[in-house]
């Protein structure tokens, strides 16, 4: 049995063996090593100095932050995407080794952090991403205290209210479509899907027979290229509902390739798709606002309708129903005013 903080054992051969933490992976699981002795006495003082050191041995906290965070980025493999490898490795060159590369991992402490974290002229959610990954490659560097970034302040993030489109504005950019290829800002004023989720879309996802379209991929520009990658998550696969006007508009669509939005056989490009999206915009004469905003739009047309939170939840891939709720909890000033306008009714003779 090992004596209480120790982590010593003796073992049936009669010889002492020691367990300390070496460092912590990439999924922020420790990994340990072992020591051996027939001396308890000479253990105890060996696991001592490991547990010192902790990460690297003598080297490891000597080493500058900016050193490790590119070793850290290295060591990930498959335990996090591409796009989100991506997204690291542009908060590490831009903004993290900029600022705190230069500086030891054992001289680290948190107030350098918190000043770097003020300094950063970023919305708030962008701010708390690239803590995050400073945060994540510290943890896995094992031998730096909690303390050096528990304590860090982060920016509140200010009530963002999404653009959606008026009702007359979705009536003048359906107005607007007319090519093959507009087939896919129908489908987004009307499933909600992402971008990245429509440009992955294949034929064979759309299940004419049951009027339903299945979501199993996304499109992603990775190191190699534009990839078509699993979801972002287990709840994005899913299944959603065709309306029957737009069942009848995808079967009168020319199949050309494998994808449903594609030119020359090839799936768009995102980027490309977008551009196309804001010459259609130039076309119906409507503000210049994000892709995005058809999904913000087909979520309110919904709850508009009387659609469910849990139900639309669903069909917009959330993992909860309260990302739904925080996101489309307010609604346009016309459903408002329509909504407070009935109490009035409540009472009249």
């Amino acid at each position: 049995m090992a004596r209480r903080g120790e982590n010593i054992y003796k073992r049936k051969d009669g010889r002492y063996e020691g367990r300390y933490i070496k460092f912590y992976n990439s999924a922020g699981k420790a990994v340990y090593g072992y020591l051996y002795s027939k001396s308890y006495t000479d253990l105890k003082e060996r696991l001592k100095s490991c547990k010192t050191e902790k990460w690297g041995a003598s080297k490891g906290m000597n080493i500058p932050l900016g050193e490790w965070m590119n070793t850290w980025l290295s060591s990930l493999g498959t335990t996090r995407k591409p796009t989100t490898q991506r997204v690291y490795k542009s908060h590490i060159e831009n903004h993290i080794n900029p600022a705190l590369g230069a500086i030891p991992l054992k001289k680290l402490n948190a107030e350098q952090i918190q000043n770097f974290v003020n300094d950063l002229n970023l919305s708030a959610a962008t701010v708390k991403t690239i803590f995050a990954t400073l945060k994540s490659a510290l943890i896995s560097a094992g031998g730096v205290a909690p303390q050096v970034w528990s304590g860090v302040k982060m920016p509140k993030s200010e009530k963002f209210i999404t653009r959606v489109l008026s009702v007359e504005e979705q009536k003048r950019l359906e107005n607007a479509l007319s090519g093959d290829s507009d087939i896919g800002i129908f489908l987004c004023l009307y499933t909600g899907l992402r971008i990245g989720e429509l440009c992955a879309l294949r034929w064979e996802d759309i299940h004419l027979e049951r009027a339903v379209l299945t979501v199993n991929g996304t499109q992603a520009r990775t190191e190699k290229g534009v990839e078509i990658i699993s979801p972002k998550s287990k709840s994005a696969k899913r299944e959603i509902p065709l309306p029957p006007f737009l069942l009848e508009k995808i079967k009168r669509l020319p199949r050309t390739g494998e994808f449903v939005i594609s030119r020359f056989g090839r799936p768009f490009d995102i980027r490309t798709y977008r551009r196309h999206f804001k010459h259609i915009l130039n076309k119906a004469g409507l503000p210049d606002i994000k892709f995005h905003a058809l999904r913000h739009t087909f979520a309110t047309r919904a709850l508009e309708v009387g659609m469910d939170y849990k139900t639309l939840s669903e069909i917009l891939g959330h993992s909860t129903v309260s990302i739904t709720l925080d996101l489309y909890a307010h609604s346009l000033n016309e459903h408002k005013k329509k909504q407070m306008n009935k109490l009035g009714g409540i009472f009249q003779l």
